[in-house]
């Protein structure tokens, strides 16, 4: 049989790719940190499914007969389904724009997975209420086309999930309720298209607006997780600081690097660039991708010259310009507003009391006039 010859050809093949992934894999970390490393269990779940399949491909190719008498056994191949799950760690791994829309859809149904749960739960207490109601009305006689349907409550449960997903049909393709309206009249035909209706345009409308607003949540919530990651990585904080001011230095005509930054740190921390050299700075595509690195938004870039002079003095010294995008990274936050008010009333304070000292000084004064 071609087919048989072909599909255990393709049997061969992936057993041979998996066969030499796990010896690339040994050779590269060893039989013990391979199999009781890092992700150990992961590791021998792969061996073994490996394995189970050869042993059942060698079986069925040197012995054909077992071929037969396995048709109705589960095929070690239908295991490897589970390794599918390794694509999202690889995914994740690579991290490429391609695989971006890819990734998103994998992670927000995995984030939704509880919503999704719960949803079954509900939908299963509608049917199973549902099917109670209907076993009562339209199993209870014999009716032709209509009582083996709801004759049991398993059986009416699944004839109501049916019809709830537009199947509500006999064998022949006439629709139960058609003979169900014959039968029971219009009462039980009215109470049918309620039914319907609540199912279809109530439950499942809610079941999807909440199904789709946790997986936004999960969305959201691994978003601002890589956010504050990237926040909190120190190496690419150093990295892109560093890249930063050596472009600085490299823009401004009265500073250059006869060495390393790192031997010339002394120096560079007394230099103060001129706000000209920063807008000339931003300007370069490096800068404006070390930025976005740092998550600084693109709208401010322009404005770095004058958001980090402190004093208005037009120009800006290493030190605050390290201060003052380390605090521009990110977004805005409640603790901003606040700093900013206990800062102002404690300059009111330290102006309370200088006007106070003032008018004493002022009264002594008077007085000795």
């Amino acid at each position: 049989n071609s087919d048989v010859v072909g599909w255990t050809l393709m049997d061969v093949l992936f057993s041979s790719i998996f066969i030499a992934e796990i010896i690339f894999k040994v050779n590269l970390h060893g039989v013990r940190g391979h199999f009781l490393g890092h992700m150990w269990m992961m590791n021998c779940f792969d061996a073994t499914l490996v394995i189970l399949d050869v042993f059942q491909l060698l079986l069925v190719m040197l012995f054909p007969q077992v071929r037969e008498a396995a048709e109705d056994m589960p095929s070690a191949s239908l295991f490897r389904i589970v390794r599918l799950i390794k694509i999202t760690r690889l995914l994740r791994v690579l991290q490429n724009e391609v695989f971006k829309d890819l990734l998103s859809m994998v992670q927000g149904i995995l984030g939704g997975m509880t919503t999704l749960a719960w949803s079954m739960v509900l939908f299963f207490l509608v049917i199973y209420v549902m099917a109670l109601l209907f076993r009562e009305f339209f199993g209870r006689k014999q009716r032709e086309n209509v009582f083996e349907f709801f004759n049991s409550v398993p059986r009416s449960m699944f004839t109501t999930f049916r019809c709830s997903f537009g199947d509500c049909s006999t064998a022949g393709g006439v629709p139960i309720f058609e003979y169900v309206n014959e039968y029971y009249g219009g009462a039980a035909s009215i109470f049918y298209c309620l039914f319907v209706f609540g199912v279809t345009i109530g439950i499942f409308n809610v079941i999807s607006a909440i199904f789709v607003e946790s997986t936004m949540a999960a969305a959201l919530s691994l978003q601002s997780s890589k956010k504050q990651q990237r926040l909190q990585d120190e190496k690419l904080w150093n990295s892109r600081i560093t890249q930063l001011i050596r472009n600085l230095v490299e823009v401004s005509q009265h500073h250059k690097l006869t060495g390393k930054l790192s031997a010339e740190v002394e120096d560079i921390v007394q230099v103060d660039f001129p706000g000209s050299v920063l807008d000339e700075a931003v300007k370069l595509p490096a800068v404006q991708e070390a930025l976005d690195d740092l998550d600084i938004d693109p709208a401010d870039h322009r404005y770095l010259s004058d958001f980090l002079d402190p004093d208005n003095g037009g120009s800006v010294g290493v030190i605050d310009f390290i201060d003052g995008i380390r605090r521009l990274r990110g977004d805005p936050r409640r603790s901003d507003i606040v700093s900013i008010d206990l800062m102002v009333r404690s300059i009111q304070k330290v102006l309370g009391n200088m006007e106070a000292k003032i008018s004493d000084i002022h009264e002594v004064i008077s007085g000795s006039e």
